[in-house]
């Protein structure tokens, strides 16, 4: 009988300086979806940010699973995938920013989606609620982030 072992998320840790951060590094695997729309939802309620939990959760979601689908593309043993992170940001009162950082260096994109495809809508999701979004080049690979704003203070 083989077992396979994960490694468990690192706690939701916020940085010291500059305005409200919280970071978490999560495996690449599809578990952590759901762990990042936890920890950004948590993250929002802690800030009074009630309004933006919807949006938030969604785009954590998407963002995530783009992180672990290239980050894992050619690395079929779970073992070898390593992490990701999240990030959540609070750039000013009304402002989130969610980010996650993988290893790939492939670059999302907003594509056309058939009806029946099974995937391929995650971006075009984050395009149309997000009030803006982008990607940050690394050496490494990149960071993918987007931001949504509260009502009334689009940014």
């Amino acid at each position: 009988m083989t077992t396979m072992m994960t490694s468990k998320p690192s706690p939701l840790t916020p940085t010291g300086t500059g305005h409200p951060t919280y970071t978490q590094s999560l495996p690449c695997a599809e578990e952590s979806v759901g762990i990042a729309r936890l920890s950004v939802a948590a993250t929002l309620r802690a800030w009074g940010l009630e309004d933006l939990v919807d949006d938030a959760r969604l785009i954590a979601s998407e963002l995530a699973t783009n992180a672990i689908r290239h980050a894992t593309r050619h690395i079929p043993d779970p073992e070898q995938r390593g992490c990701f992170r999240l990030k959540v940001e609070r750039p000013s009162d009304h402002l989130v920013r969610i980010s996650t950082f993988d290893r790939s260096r492939s670059v999302p994109r907003v594509v056309q989606s058939t009806e029946t495809a099974e995937s391929g809508r995650g971006m075009a999701v984050v395009e149309a609620i997000s009030s803006r979004w982008g990607i940050d080049p690394k050496p490494w690979g990149k960071g993918v982030w987007a931001e949504c704003a509260t009502p009334g203070h689009l940014a």
